[in-house]
C-alpha cells in the first residue's frame, strides 16, 4: 500500500522502507514551507539515492498547486508571488529578486543557477514552472528601473523592488507606517527594525514623503489607548494628555497650549501627529 506524502504524518512516513527520522523531518519541513509536494520526483531531491530506491515504490503524491499549463515569467515575477505559488521560501524569494535586479535580468538558466542560496527543490520548481524570456531581459532597462515611490502610499511589493529593500523589510516599513499613521521624513526609516543604514542609503534616492493619507490624532477626543499606540507616545504621556485635555474642556485647544504639554525631548517628533481641533 502506498503512502500519500502530502497527507501522511511522521509515524506513517516512518513506516515506509528506507525512511529515517532525519528524512521524514526534512520532508515535513519542505511540505510545510512550499505548500505540499507536486510531483513524486521532487522527493528524490530530498532523499539520498539508496534510500530513495527503497522508498519510492511505497510513496505517492497527489498533485497540489499549479497545473502544468501555468507558467510564471521569472524576469518579472515578484517575491510575494514566488512564495504564494510555492516556488521558494520567503527568504530565498527575496534573494532571488535582489539577485535578478543586480544582474539586470537573467539571460540564461546558467545565470539563475549561479544563485547559490536556492535549494535544489526551489531550483527545480523555478525551472519546472518558470519561464525565462529574453524579451523581458532585453527590456530590463525601462521595465525594471526602480520607481520613485511615495513612502506614505507604497505597498510592500513596490518597496521590495528598490535596491537594499527585501520582502521582510518592505513589510516592516509598511507596518511601522501603520503605527505612525504616516511618515513625515525619510529619516524616520532609521527607526524601522532590521533596515540597515547602508541599505537605506541605496533605497533613499527612490523615495519621497508625500501628503498623509490619514488624519492626525485629535487630542480633544482620542482615548489614551489610541494615543499610546503611537510609537512616540508612552502610556504615561498619553494619560497626562488626556487629563489635561479634560481639564481644558470641550473647546479647541490652541497649538501653543497643547504643544506646551509635550516634553521638550519629544515635542518635535510628536507635534506632526496631533491636533487640538
Amino acid at each position: 500500500m502506498q503512502v500519500e506524502v502530502n497527507k501522511a504524518d511522521s509515524l506513517r512516513l516512518l513506516s515506509v522502507p528506507g525512511m529515517t527520522p532525519g528524512i521524514v523531518s526534512r520532508l515535513l519541513y519542505w511540505r510545510q514551507s512550499l505548500g505540499g509536494f507536486r510531483e513524486l520526483d521532487e522527493l528524490s531531491l530530498l532523499i539520498d539515492t539508496r534510500r530513495w530506491e527503497q522508498a519510492a515504490p511505497f510513496l505517492r503524491v497527489s498533485p497540489k498547486g499549479l497545473a502544468d499549463t501555468v507558467r510564471w515569467d521569472l524576469q518579472t515575477v515578484d517575491s510575494a508571488t514566488l512564495v504564494r505559488v510555492g516556488f521558494c521560501r520567503p527568504r530565498a524569494a527575496g534573494r532571488f529578486v535582489r539577485y535578478r535586479a543586480k544582474r539586470r535580468g537573467f539571460r540564461s538558466w546558467a545565470e539563475l543557477d549561479s544563485l547559490q542560496s536556492l535549494h535544489p527543490l526551489e531550483r527545480y520548481r523555478l525551472r519546472r514552472w518558470g519561464l525565462l524570456t529574453w524579451q523581458s531581459a532585453s527590456m530590463w532597462g525601462w521595465q525594471f528601473r526602480p520607481p520613485f515611490l511615495d513612502l506614505n502610499r507604497a505597498t510592500p511589493a513596490e518597496l521590495e523592488k528598490l535596491p537594499g529593500i527585501g520582502l521582510y523589510t518592505a513589510q516592516r516599513i509598511v507596518r511601522y507606517r501603520e503605527k505612525l499613521r504616516y511618515f513625515v521624513s525619510l529619516d524616520q526609516l532609521h527607526e524601522v527594525w532590521g533596515l540597515r543604514p547602508e541599505n537605506l542609503e541605496k533605497a533613499r534616492p527612490f523615495l519621497y514623503v508625500g501628503s498623509p493619507l490619514r488624519e492626525p490624532l485629535r487630542l480633544r477626543e482620542a482615548p489614551a489607548k489610541s494615543l499610546a499606540a503611537h510609537p512616540y507616545i508612552s502610556w504615561k504621556l498619553a494619560r497626562q494628555l488626556v487629563r489635561r485635555r479634560n481639564a481644558w474642556g470641550p473647546s479647541p485647544i490652541p497649538p501653543e497650549v497643547w504643544k506646551s504639554w509635550l516634553p521638550d525631548s519629544l515635542r518635535d517628533r510628536v507635534e506632526p501627529y496631533l491636533t487640538g481641533d
